[in-house]
């Protein structure tokens, strides 16, 4: 009898644990309404540089929102309402990057205004510690935006490129209000 007591007694923990794990919990239908795609886009030297390197390419998307008063307490320090923060890591060879916009749905009452979105991208050694190899356009914007058109994120190399990550966005920017103004 106290065999039977002590391995309910003990079962009981175990069980319990397995039904708060998240594979018994029911998914969501669909993708998150604030997933987006984002592209990503190199200069020539930057681009050899990774692969002679062996770089990986994290990508980190940040999103917030502009906090309520009675927000203002959760907020971090330049006033943003943390909503979400995914990190990718991908190779050099990828084009886009699907973003889960897994965002704390609980807290968009706490903001005022739309969500917002920051996406950063950073070189990342074999190891994993970040060597700061390329530098990356950051974009910003509303998640409306990168949603409408996926955000271009451009990168150089630190030092030396002979092109620029400022030129590759201008351009991309340019041939989208051209398309635009086009079908208008």
């Amino acid at each position: 009898m106290r065999r039977k007591i002590l391995k309910a007694a003990c079962l009981l923990p175990l069980t319990v644990g397995l039904c708060q794990c998240d594979s018994l919990k029911p998914k969501p239908k669909g993708p998150s309404p604030y997933a987006m795609t984002t592209r990503i886009t190199y200069t020539p030297m930057a681009r050899a540089a990774m692969i002679a390197h062996n770089d990986t390419l994290v990508l980190n998307a940040y999103y917030y929102g502009d906090p309520t008063p009675q927000a203002m307490a959760k907020a971090d320090e330049l006033h943003r309402l943390s909503l979400s923060d995914e990190r990718y890591g991908w190779d050099v060879n990828t084009k886009a990057i699907k973003v889960d916009g897994n965002v704390d749905t609980t807290l968009l009452s706490d903001i005022r205004g739309e969500p917002q979105l920051l996406v950063h991208a950073y070189s990342v050694q074999a190891d994993a510690t970040q060597d700061e190899l390329i530098h990356c356009k950051t974009w910003i914007g509303t998640v409306k935006e990168a949603q409408t058109r996926s955000p271009l994120i451009a990168c150089e190399l630190e030092n030396g490129d002979k092109d620029s990550a400022d030129d590759i966005v201008e351009a991309d920017r340019t041939s989208a209000e051209a398309a635009a103004s086009r079908s208008q």
